[in-house]
């Protein structure tokens, strides 16, 4: 498999963008409206999401669009074995970033999976300042080997776990150095409470909460938007304004709550971009 992604990098990153753009049509096509691959899950998110605010024609319209994003995020990253992937990336709120900073207490960066999110890493380290997500493994270890290369050559620096306790550990490090350390928001976990995220409860990661509790740092909601094929916008809002209070676990809840909102704000944003392929409402 790691050859076959190698090769198949190779013939991608050698195209021209026009052609590539045919090809993720036609894989589009064939998946969603052909072959309906996770179509009733799609329909399904965008359903609880804006099924009281868009017509049926509307909601099969953004997850044909979420389908063809997704794939040219993995087409880019392909395109990115000969070519940059941060060549045309413009960002807009850098003073927020900046302001988070001031303090030299370091910045958690909570985003979602909206856009190229590996164009996101990248341009934050080489465009603003380090930046560390929180990533699994991928469970096939061919393909792992082939996403970790990636993110080597393109500077998407992510925190890697061996044992119980690496994660915090590295997390202060990061922060000590006044640098970020990012959080995706928006998967489900198991044994995970459920709150509310476009207005129904869905099973929401309270880990970053409870970090937070032991090491607070400034907060700033992220995201990036693609323009075009290996082009975007990036997006830092202001810091969120977040305090501790004596009771650990309602703080915890509540501050979740509070990432949920944060994320389905920047949904909202562009939802054809976002990643409906995801099953948030077990």
């Amino acid at each position: 498999m790691y050859q076959a992604l190698t090769i198949f990098a190779g013939f991608v990153a050698s195209r021209q963008i026009d052609s590539i753009d045919r090809i993720i049509r036609a894989m589009t096509w064939f998946m969603f409206d052909l072959c309906k691959f996770r179509r009733k899950l799609i329909l399904s998110n965008l359903h609880i999401a804006f099924g009281k605010e868009k017509s049926a024609t509307e909601l099969v319209n953004i997850g044909r669009a979420s389908v063809y994003h997704f794939l040219c995020s993995l087409f880019e990253i392909l395109y990115s074995a000969k070519n940059s992937i941060r060549e045309d990336i413009q960002i807009v709120g850098k003073e927020n970033l900046d302001c988070a900073l001031a303090p030299r207490k370091g910045a958690y960066v909570i985003c979602c999976h909206i856009g190229n999110w590996e164009a996101m890493g990248a341009a934050y380290t080489h465009s603003l300042t380090p930046a560390y997500v929180i990533v699994k493994k991928i469970g096939v270890a061919s393909v792992n080997r082939f996403i970790e290369e990636t993110r080597d050559r393109i500077g998407f620096r992510y925190v890697k776990r061996e044992k119980k306790g690496d994660a915090f550990r590295q997390i202060g490090q990061i922060l000590g150095r006044n640098e970020i350390v990012g959080f995706v928001m928006d998967q489900a976990r198991p044994g995970e409470p459920r709150l509310p995220f476009f207005g129904t409860p869905a099973k929401t990661n309270t880990s970053f909460a409870a970090i937070w509790r032991r090491s607070p740092a400034p907060i700033v909601p992220s995201f990036i938007v693609r323009r075009s094929f290996n082009k975007h916008t990036l997006y830092i809002w202001p810091e969120l304004a977040i305090a501790n209070s004596e009771v650990e676990k309602a703080d915890i809840l509540r501050h979740s709550q509070q990432f949920n909102d944060t994320v389905e704000a920047m949904i909202r944003q562009c939802p054809e971009q976002y990643f409906w392929m995801h099953n948030r409402w077990k």
